[in-house]
């Protein structure tokens, strides 16, 4: 199984707006296959959001990649900045 971690900064007013608009582009990803789960963190505070998706291999998170860049032109009004984003094996899950 393989993750993506994204990082990224919005003004703390708008996690709420930020995750309101994540909802609809979540069925997209399930549709194409390969998504195992998606998971988003906010720090209310500083704006601090963390979203990892588990993908079921590297290959469908990679296929992916078009909805990834669909997404961030959708949710980057949001952004303070580009966000960060890193792959990585899952080892581990309980």
């Amino acid at each position: 199984m393989h993750a993506r971690v994204n990082t990224a900064a919005v003004q703390p007013d708008q996690i709420d707006e930020l995750v309101a608009a994540m909802r609809p582009l979540l069925p997209r990803a399930r549709e194409q296959g390969g998504l195992k789960g998606v998971l988003v963190l906010g720090d209310r505070r500083t704006g601090k959001i963390v979203l990892v998706s588990r993908w079921a291999s590297e290959a469908a998170a990679n296929a992916a990649e078009p909805l990834y860049q669909d997404a961030m032109r959708e949710l980057g009004r949001f952004m303070a900045a580009p966000p960060t984003r890193d792959p990585y094996e899952v080892l581990l899950e309980e």
